[in-house]
This record gives structure tokens, C-alpha cells and sequence, in this order.
């Protein structure tokens, strides 16, 4: 997990509360969604893009982007273009029909 596509979100600690299954990286504790599929999970629950909702964060993850991963905005960009490869990377994984 700490090297290949998905050792990004090992190096920040994303990985702590949230596994990335499509690029083979597996939480420990596992208590936040599976961030393979957050880009379309963002919009349908907090009706935000990946981008807004990574700038100005709500609920939980305001808490957590604010005093425990705390990402620059150049970091911010970076992990939307890491969290669009895990999801085009999820939707390779996914049986015709099911993407």
C-alpha cells in the first residue's frame, strides 16, 4: 500500500478511516465509505462536486480536514485528481451494465 496508485492516500493517513478498494487499499478501521466511488458519493449525499466539497468540507470531514489531515490547496487539487483516478479505476472493475 505504500507504493503504486494508491499510496497517496496511505501517506496523508486518508487510509486510516477510509479504504480506496479499487486501488487496493485497505483501512484498518474502516468507518468511513470506500473512497473509490466518492466522486459520484459526494454528489448524492452532500449534492456538492468532489471539488466544492473537498475546499469547503462539511459534517465529519470538516473536523478531520481542519485539525487532523490538514491539506494546502495544492494538496486539496491533487486529491480530487486521486480520487477521480480511483473512481475511473472502480468503474474499470465493475461488470458491463453495472458502472
Amino acid at each position: 500500500m505504500k507504493t503504486g496508485p494508491g499510496a497517496w492516500f496511505v501517506s496523508t493517513g486518508c487510509f486510516v478511516c477510509h479504504s480506496i478498494s479499487a486501488l487496493r487499499v485497505v483501512s484498518p478501521a474502516q468507518i468511513g465509505p470506500d473512497l473509490s466511488t466518492a466522486v459520484v458519493d459526494v454528489q448524492s449525499r452532500f449534492g456538492k462536486t468532489i471539488d466544492d466539497f473537498l475546499m469547503n468540507p462539511t459534517g465529519t470531514m470538516s473536523v478531520v480536514l481542519s485539525r487532523q489531515i490538514i491539506l494546502t490547496p495544492e494538496q486539496k487539487q491533487i486529491a480530487i485528481g486521486k480520487l477521480r483516478e480511483a473512481y475511473a479505476e472502480h468503474q474499470k472493475l465493475q461488470p458491463a451494465g453495472q458502472k
